[in-house]
């Protein structure tokens, strides 16, 4: 192939880039592939050179492939004509030495094959004009080149060298005019064969591989059947660029015509790939194995999210959950020990030496603990640098991975508050937990946005953040002891809600303090109500106290036989102006109407009650040990 260096190391050295697979990123910067350690990108691609800023090296578009596919320039140069489609240089007065010609069906149109004196080849068309042939086409339409009949079965192949070395086969044989890699397919090739038996060989490079293809698609439903035949099925020394001609050179006709035969009978008929990706059957996934490192609050194999203020100390509660496992202690709601297992921690606040400090105050084992700490760490994320990302945490076949906080490794060029542009991110995550087989927990700022209906919404970023997570805690102050923090669960999709986790932070390090009653409706009530968890509980409790009094006046107030009626202003006065709480008297019956009835009582609100010749809303209340309630006389 005659190489115009000039012309090639003027291309566009950024398209080059991207046609090598190198991922560029906004400002055109790439981690450099010539030396390692390169944790952020630093080779940058410029429009007609490229430079890395941290070894030095240099160069245009050839240099690029050259060093990137470890090839010669030479190579390199090659590479780029095939790929941008570059036409050799014209060679008006070099056609070489004739070494075959090809005559088309009809007669009016033959191609010449010339080898130049550097060896590669040159076709020039002609086409008759009266007894005279002249250059070029001229009007002629396009068509097949034809060895033998157009008849069932016909192989299809790339040249008319290798369509005449079929013919000496025993074959019918075709080709386009053009071949692979210098014209497509073409709809009148598609007429001619209609209804045949076509089999397509491939020649054994990428461009054939991709031509014979694109054949096989054209043909596909027009054709009676398509096979595609892979020489090196038969042949497994076939050299690069090798083809049926080769192969006949190679081993003779009689061997190169029986391996043919047997690769026709062993290749299956030709089918589209079907685009989309494949579903499979709900019946071939079998049952769920989820299975939790701290259950149920941080299942294996996916990502967890705990979210925190400020000052909370997540991160000694962190340190806490590492050294029970490294060390196999049981966690609270745990009943037995287990293995010790690693640790990794990623850290983008903390320096190393005070993550040590608090593992150990917590009494981790140092030696199953690793830790990225904010200096080693840096440029690490988890979207464009999700192989690294994951080959980090293979290393070192972590039980639990702590990742503070979360949103430091999302990438520069993510948002994290855009659903569409994170739930990848997401994906990505939980796809990392399941190949590492481990439990990975995000920490999570909390932002100032109301909570509301959803204790959830305290996580920072966008709300599928927390959405995608299988398991979310909510770590708060205890305001009755100031040393005492509570970590509520408020999100499970494997298991049941863990109890609220109280834990105190003693010299550094985490001292397990039990349970708490507050749970996540206690988080979102008092976020509706403006209050604190405590407070809400405290008026829980006296709610509790006002139900109670109440169940116990009607029941007393109930007789078995008859129902008992009274109204609202009545019961007050037999029982005090406290006994419906200071709520609406209908209101508060209703609360108790279950609890009425599980203890064998019936209790009808919102009905008109008539006693010493005054008419008031009331209530009524009867035992129904005996009688249902529908079968009494109202």
């Amino acid at each position: 192939m005659a190489i115009d260096f000039e012309k090639i190391k003027k291309e566009d050295c950024r398209t080059i880039a991207r046609r090598l697979g190198l991922e560029l990123n906004q400002q055109d910067k790439v981690k450099c592939f010539l030396h390692a350690g390169d944790k952020t990108p630093s080779l940058q691609i410029y429009g007609d050179g490229w430079k890395c800023f941290g070894c030095g090296e240099h160069g245009d578009a050839v240099d690029l492939v050259a060093k990137y596919r470890g090839v010669s320039t030479v190579e390199a140069a090659e590479w780029i004509m095939r790929e941008m489609n570059i036409r050799e240089p014209t060679r008006k007065n070099d056609y070489g030495k004739p070494e075959r010609e090809h005559i088309y069906p009809g007669g009016q149109v033959k191609k010449i094959m010339y080898r130049r004196g550097d060896g590669s080849k040159y076709g020039c068309w002609f086409h008759l004009e009266g007894s005279t042939w002249k250059k070029g086409r001229g009007s002629s339409p396009h068509t097949l080149y034809i060895a033998g009949e157009l008849a069932s079965p016909v192989y299809v192949c790339e040249g008319e060298k290798d369509v005449d070395t079929l013919h000496n086969l025993g074959c019918n044989a075709a080709s386009g005019e053009d071949g692979a890699g210098k014209g497509k397919w073409r709809p009148e090739y598609t007429a001619q064969l209609s209804g045949l038996s076509v089999t397509v060989l491939q020649d054994n490079d990428d461009i054939g591989r991709a031509y014979a293809q694109e054949t096989a698609a054209a043909l596909y439903g027009k054709a009676k059947s398509v096979r595609v035949l892979d020489l090196s099925q038969v042949w497994p020394d076939i050299p690069e660029h090798g083809d049926i001609s080769d192969m006949v050179t190679a081993l003779g006709a009689d061997e190169a015509s029986r391996r043919l035969v047997e690769l026709v009978r062993q290749t299956p008929e030709w089918e589209p790939t079907p685009k989309g990706r494949s579903a499979k059957a709900a019946a071939t996934f079998g049952e769920d194995n989820t299975t939790f490192l701290w259950y149920p609050y941080l299942p294996v194999g996916d990502y967890s999210v705990m979210m925190a203020d400020g000052g909370t100390g997540k991160t000694i509660l962190c340190c806490g959950i590492a050294a029970a496992v490294t060390t196999g202690k049981p966690l609270p709601g745990d009943e037995f020990d287990y293995t010790p297992q690693n640790v990794l921690i990623i850290s983008a606040e903390d320096r190393g030496e005070l993550l040590s400090k608090r593992l150990a105050r917590s009494g981790a084992d140092l030696d199953k603990v690793f830790i990225l700490d904010c200096i080693d760490s840096e440029g690490m994320n988890f979207s464009d640098g999700y192989e690294e990302f994951t080959e980090t945490v293979l290393r070192y076949h972590p039980a639990l991975v702590i990742i503070d906080p979360w949103h430091a490794f999302l990438g520069a060029n993510v948002d994290m508050n855009r659903v569409n542009a994170i739930r990848p991110v997401f994906q990505k995550l939980a796809n990392l937990a399941k190949k590492c087989n481990c439990a990975l927990l995000l920490i999570s700022h909390v932002n100032k946005r109301a909570q509301g209906e959803n204790a959830n919404n305290a996580a920072t970023g966008s709300s599928d953040f927390i959405n995608a997570a299988r398991s979310a805690m909510r770590v708060i102050f205890d305001e009755g002891d100031e040393d005492c923090r509570i970590m509520v669960h408020t999100k499970t999709n494997y298991a049941r809600y863990g109890q609220s986790v109280r834990y105190r932070i003693v010299d550094g390090g985490v001292q397990w303090e039990g349970f708490s009653d507050i749970t996540r409706q206690t988080l979102e009530s008092a976020a509706r109500h403006r209050a604190t968890p405590w407070e809400v509980m405290q008026k829980s409790e006296e709610r509790e106290s006002v139900n109670s009094a109440l169940v116990e006046a009607l029941e007393k107030s109930a007789n078995q036989f008859t129902a008992t009626r009274f109204s609202y202003d009545e019961f007050k006065k037999d029982h005090g102006d406290l006994i419906f709480g200071g709520m609406q008297p209908k209101r508060a019956l209703d609360a108790v109407k279950d609890r009425l009835a599980e203890d064998g009582y019936y209790l009808k609100t919102g009905i008109q009650v008539k006693k010493n010749g005054t008419k008031g809303n009331g209530f009524m209340v009867q035992r129904i040990e005996t009688s249902e309630p529908e079968q009494m006389a109202i």
